[in-house]
């Protein structure tokens, strides 16, 4: 079984960032850096098919596909899922 995040990837200054949402990244950047508001961002419906481009970055949003492990389960607990 295979779980999916969300992931919010800057392209700014040549450099590739990595996000969990939109709101993380402007915790590391302003709006002027960015060029786009947090407001407006939102409102922008990004997606996979639809990224954010200006003059200063681009910003994608994907999706990152990670294995789910059995990690924090007891072996009673697999056992009985099974």
């Amino acid at each position: 079984m295979e779980r999916e995040r969300t992931v919010i990837h800057l392209e700014i200054n040549g450099q590739h960032h990595y996000y969990g949402s939109i709101a993380n990244m402007y915790e590391f950047y302003t709006s002027e850096e960015l060029g786009i508001t947090y407001a407006s961002l939102r409102n922008y419906k990004l997606s996979y098919d639809h990224p954010y481009q200006n003059k200063k970055c681009i910003i994608r949003k994907g999706v990152l596909l990670s294995k789910s492990g059995n990690r924090g389960i007891r072996k009673s607990e697999h056992a009985e899922r099974g």
